[in-house]
């Protein structure tokens, strides 16, 4: 399960037990994982703070005592709680060092364990704190953090610039926001879940996505379907010096089978994209046929893609306005549609159906109006904050694309790889948006497929080509492998 500092407090109280029982609970645990992660007779330090998570690194000291040498570093003074107070009294006296002493103990150590700091710290260490955790992340130990690293805050990115760095984070009972987005904060390599039995509630507001999970959602063609079972997928963009935008939406809606897929293109590039897409329905217009031709396709779409490569469309404002207040079915908005949006948010107020916007980090903060540093390290709480005050989906693209719902749920994709570090991921992933949406009515869980597909299909395609060298015409190939793995 996933949950925040709010929901783990919760499910902490829920489970009745108390917290002196639960910190015995918790250190026998990750003593437990620790005996199968390190060989015996080890030496072992543990850092420990004054609070609860301390405790934790006092009991996982006298579970192990017998069988490693232990180490516990008081690196942010005595215990004040309670609990903590009492798990202290219980170690064996030997184990303190002194602060003098923690440099060589450092130096002879083979593993440290962090316990300094649970999931409620919020802010930035202090000098001192700051100065021990750089040696122990100079000095190249391995590194056990328990749940979350020292530094770091629980329901973002954000962390110190010291912060301890792991070799491993045990995420204790439930994942956090934290662990989910690992590739923007960088601060552990690998995640181990410390199951604790706690009773969980039945639904979170943090959605997941598989493959089993996608699979269970993607409609199946049935005997007697047609090329219309699904719908029409609409996807109008490009311009002139950028058609290529709008071929990779193509691309990225045929990657996931969308049966007739039509697209509305600016005439002076219809020859150069109607060339390299062979089976979708193309309706040209130019600057006076505009509304002639793609009012009708809006009322007949079962879902509408606008934005990719409509740098120097004609009418890209008009068109904006015509799809928001008239479309009954999802809009994916994308690259300049949401430009358009900057100085004219209140359009958005027109839209009588789902709109999904496809931001990157420096789009969402001249829409949002926030500065990029505010955004970057909380992504989760920006994009929801937007996605409330405005009634939209948020797919804020990144390392860890965050999506935010309206109704206060996310989800936080881990899939993907640097290998989509390249111009036309975007388009290819409106795409997929907009493929998936026509044939996927639950709004909500259509778009999680969509952006945990576009990241899977790129790790499964570097297992045979270069993260350099990777070639997004590949999606189609890619996907067709993985359909006929599932019998599709």
């Amino acid at each position: 399960m996933i949950t925040d500092k709010k929901g783990m407090k919760e499910i902490e109280a829920a489970s009745g037990i108390p917290v002196q029982d639960l910190m015995e609970q918790v250190g026998t645990a990750i003593a437990e994982t620790l005996r199968s992660i390190i060989p015996a007779g080890s030496t072992l330090l543990i850092l420990c703070g004054k609070g609860n998570n301390g405790g934790d690194g006092f009991v996982v000291c006298r579970q192990l005592a017998k069988e490693y040498t232990c180490r516990v570093a008081l690196v942010d003074g005595k215990p004040v709680t309670k609990e903590a107070k009492h798990a202290y009294r219980r170690l064996p006296k030997h184990t303190v060092i002194d602060h003098e002493a923690f440099s060589d103990e450092l130096r002879n150590a083979d593993a440290v364990l962090d316990c300094v700091y649970g999931f409620g710290f919020h802010g930035c260490l202090n000098a001192s704190i700051k100065n021990l955790f750089a040696e122990v992340n100079h000095s190249g130990k391995t590194v056990i953090s328990v749940d979350i690293n020292s530094g770091c805050e629980c329901d973002s990115a954000a962390c110190d610039s010291d912060a301890i760095q792991s070799d491993l984070t045990l995420a204790i009972d439930c994942y956090k926001p934290f662990h989910l987005l690992r590739k923007e904060h960088g601060k552990f390599k690998k995640v181990q879940l410390v199951d604790l039995h706690l009773p969980h509630p039945a639904v979170s507001r943090f959605r997941t996505m598989d493959e089993e999970q996608f699979f269970a959602s993607f409609p199946k063609k049935m005997e007697n379907a047609y090329k219309g079972t699904f719908g029409k997928t609409l996807l109008i963009g490009g311009c002139y010096g950028m058609a290529g935008a709008l071929g990779l939406n193509l691309l990225g809606a045929r990657t996931v089978g969308a049966p007739y897929i039509q697209a509305a293109v600016p005439e002076e590039v219809y020859q150069v994209v109607a060339s390299y897409c062979m089976t979708p329905v193309f309706h040209p217009f130019g600057s006076h046929t505009w509304y002639e031709v793609i009012e009708p396709l809006i009322n007949t779409s079962q879902a509408i893609g606008f934005g990719s490569g409509a740098t120097y469309m004609h009418h890209k404002e008009d068109i904006l306005d015509l799809i928001l207040q008239e479309s009954r079915v999802p809009v994916v908005l994308d690259a300049e549609a949401l430009r358009l949006l900057e100085h004219n948010m209140f359009v958005l107020r027109f839209a009588k159906a789902p709109v999904i916007i496809t931001p990157h980090i420096s789009e969402f903060s001249a829409i949002s109006g926030l500065p990029l540093s505010a955004i970057r390290d909380q992504k989760i709480n920006t994009a929801s904050a937007f996605a409330r005050d405005y009634k939209v989906i948020v797919v804020l693209k990144g390392p860890n694309t965050v999506v935010a719902f309206p109704n206060g749920e996310f989800y936080i994709n881990e899939s993907g790889n640097q290998a989509l570090a390249q111009a036309g991921a975007g388009d290819l992933l409106a795409g997929i948006l907009t493929g998936l949406l026509t044939m996927t009515r639950d709004v909500y869980t259509a778009v999680c497929m969509g952006v945990w597909l576009h990241g899977y299909l790129a790790d499964l395609g570097i297992q045979k080509r270069s993260i350099q060298g990777f070639r997004l015409e590949n999606y189609p190939d890619i996907m067709d492998e993985l359909f006929r793995k599932h019998g599709l």
